[in-house]
């Protein structure tokens, strides 16, 4: 064999013709129809081909380009349903082992749960002192906490054995005045306790009936709180007197937020926390578990051996500190009492923290009482938002006793109302804002503001949070939770200053700062006269 016949020979113009038709074919089909067309003769007759057979072969082109388009797209479905059905299966093949999974890991925690309760009812039968020695053995063995192994031990033990501290009280034979148990009360709780506000003290014998109804018809549920600026002042023996003439009274110490929400949950107690000052300083959870427990139907979640249970901590509460610090949220949702130490000619009995037949026999009125007695909803003139729902039940007590016992309610309400915590920084500024405009007029320039709320040396704009007077920026943050913002306030003058108008504050005015006070006449200048 020579060597030529290895060679690839050059193609013929005939073929090298055809290609190149071809390609100008397919680049023609590639084409819109009217554009394609415009080229048709020239191209034909640049090939020497009939414009009929090469308009042919162009159509040809395009309808298999679309026959393959269809084709491949059908491809494309075909494969994407594939695709799916292959995921929903391996979907559900993976749901079905998720269930046994779960079934198998229920099985066991029932298991487990019920080797758990032998184990329980075991050592329950034993002697009390050997009770601790074995819950710590019992918790190390399982790997779980101790606290919470002791609470559930309490929870088993008070639900196969009936308590004796179950709470009941036999009710009073015959039904019972409200007046009259109210002064009884209130005799009984003066002959401990001096105190000297008697908005206060009508506050504190309310809430004893308040505490006996809570369960049955209560929505809020607001706390009582004893607070005074030093210490031996009366808060303990208070709290022990309401002890003893509140239903299921436990006095709580060293709490947590799950002691708390557990042990209200099972007993529905009257729960008294005294030394607070010092045990909410510590346990934030506490405090925001005390705050939720204000409105009845508030439940707290949690999984116990697998299976989520909801707590209530929805309880009458006593808290009592020294100089005790409450969040905002919390004295909302508070009768705050500030309590005096008692002067020296001042006497009162001396509580001993036992019960007696006087505490009996009033528990005993309470119960009969709470029984016969619906309370009503009274018209609260003056109150309103958690005001009005902190002292709802005690104002329809005050009703049902008659006499003056409504208008004290209402007056001790309005007082104690008032002896919160001063208000916000941001609402002390919008008040600010209001003096200011009253004086100045209904246009304040930012500069303007920032120049007189530092004018005081001594106010606190002029050290702001102690770090100097308050900038332009630091008024327009404390302004932004009420919407209001600064901007330009005369743009078609001369001078383009940023500040504040009037009406921007209308609703903040109404809503947060409610009527200005009324200034005297004779005190206020008309409009342009001279001093």
């Amino acid at each position: 064999m020579t060597t030529t016949d290895n060679v690839v020979g050059f193609p013929s113009a005939e073929e090298e013709r055809a290609r190149r038709l071809k390609v100008e074919v397919e680049r023609l089909a590639s084409l819109p129809p009217v554009e394609w067309m415009l080229y048709l003769d020239d191209t034909a007759k640049k090939y020497g081909i009939e414009p009929a057979k090469l308009k042919a072969m162009i159509e040809a082109t395009i309808k298999a380009a679309e026959k393959k388009a269809r084709e491949d797209k059908a491809e494309d479905r075909q494969r994407d349903r594939d695709q799916q059905r292959t995921s929903e299966r391996q979907q559900r093949a993976s749901e079905r082992q998720q269930q046994r999974e779960q079934q198998r890991a229920d099985r066991e925690a029932r298991e487990r749960q019920r080797a758990r309760d032998r184990e329980l009812a075991a050592l329950s039968k034993l002697p009390r002192a050997e009770h601790e020695p074995r819950l710590a053995a019992l918790a190390e063995r399982l790997g779980e906490d101790l606290q919470f192994l002791r609470d559930e031990f309490a929870q088993f033990v008070s639900e196969e054995e009936p308590s004796s501290e179950d709470g009941y009280v036999e009710p009073w034979p015959e039904p019972v005045n409200t007046k009259v148990l109210l002064t009884e009360v209130m005799k009984q709780l003066r002959r401990y306790v001096v105190l000297h506000d008697d908005n206060a003290a009508v506050a504190i014998v309310l809430y004893v009936p308040f505490a006996w109804v809570h369960d049955a018809v209560a929505v809020h549920s607001p706390l009582l709180v004893f607070t005074s600026a030093e210490a031996d002042t009366g808060k303990t023996t208070l709290c022990g007197v309401l002890q003893r003439l509140t239903p299921r009274a436990y006095a709580a110490a060293e709490l947590t937020g799950p002691n708390l929400y557990r042990f209200v949950d099972h007993l529905h107690p009257t729960l008294i926390i005294d030394d607070a000052d010092r045990l909410l300083e510590r346990k934030p959870d506490l405090m925001h578990i005390i705050n939720v427990s204000w409105t009845r139907g508030t439940m707290i979640p949690r999984q116990v051996h697998g299976a989520t249970r909801w707590f209530s901590p929805f309880c009458p509460k006593v808290v009592a500190g020294v100089n005790l610090l409450l969040p905002k949220t919390t004295l909302t949702r508070a009768i705050p009492i500030k309590l005096l130490p008692k002067l020296p000619d001042e006497e009162v009995e001396a509580f001993k923290h036992v019960d007696d037949e006087d505490f009996t026999t009033l528990r005993r009125k309470l119960t009969r009482w709470a029984t016969d007695n619906a309370a009503a909803r009274p018209a609260m003139p003056g109150l309103n938002n958690r005001m009005a729902m902190n002292w709802e039940l005690l104002l329809a007590i005050a009703e049902l006793a008659g006499g003056d016992w409504p208008k004290r309610a209402r007056a001790a309400a309005v007082k104690l109302g008032r002896e919160r915590r001063e208000p916000s920084e941001n609402k002390r500024l919008l008040a600010r804002f209001r003096e200011l405009f009253t004086k100045h007029g209904a246009e304040l320039t930012s500069a303007d503001v920032q120049r007189w709320l530092t004018a005081d040396q001594d106010g606190e704009w002029a050290d702001f949070r102690g770090r100097g007077p308050i900038s332009q920026r630091q008024i327009a943050l404390l302004l932004d939770p009420y919407d209001i913002h600064p901007d330009v306030i005369h743009p078609s003058g001369r001078k383009a200053d940023r500040g504040y108008k009037v009406e921007w504050f209308t609703t903040a005015f109404k809503h947060f700062l409610g009527k200005p006070p009324t200034r005297n006449r004779t005190t206020v200048r008309k409009r342009g006269q001279r001093k």
